[in-house]
């Protein structure tokens, strides 16, 4: 049976020091919101050069931003949730 990004990355995250576990929380947000541009891109059956168009951008950036070799700006983020028809939102976290 396979196992969950989140399950690999808890366990990952048990064995790490306290600094390396601030390392990793950054590359996982990073990494959700990656995954969250792709999902909307694809829904919306958009090439990463359609999107980057629509956005005013290059479509390098966007590829630097699905693979989440890159952390974008809210004014970034905002000009891409506007091409995808989205929302950007703060959700409270699990407690």
């Amino acid at each position: 049976m396979s196992r969950t990004y989140e399950e690999i990355a808890a366990e990952r995250r048990a064995k790490l020091n306290p600094a390396s576990n601030e390392h990793a929380e950054v590359f996982e947000q990073a990494y959700r919101i990656a995954m969250q541009v792709v999902e909307l891109r694809e829904r919306h059956g958009l090439t990463q050069s359609q999107l980057a168009q629509k956005c005013s951008m290059d479509q390098a950036d966007i590829s630097r931003i699905e693979r989440g070799s890159t952390s974008p700006t809210t004014r970034v983020l905002q000009r891409i949730a506007d091409a995808l028809d989205a929302d950007l939102k703060l959700v409270a976290r699990a407690s």
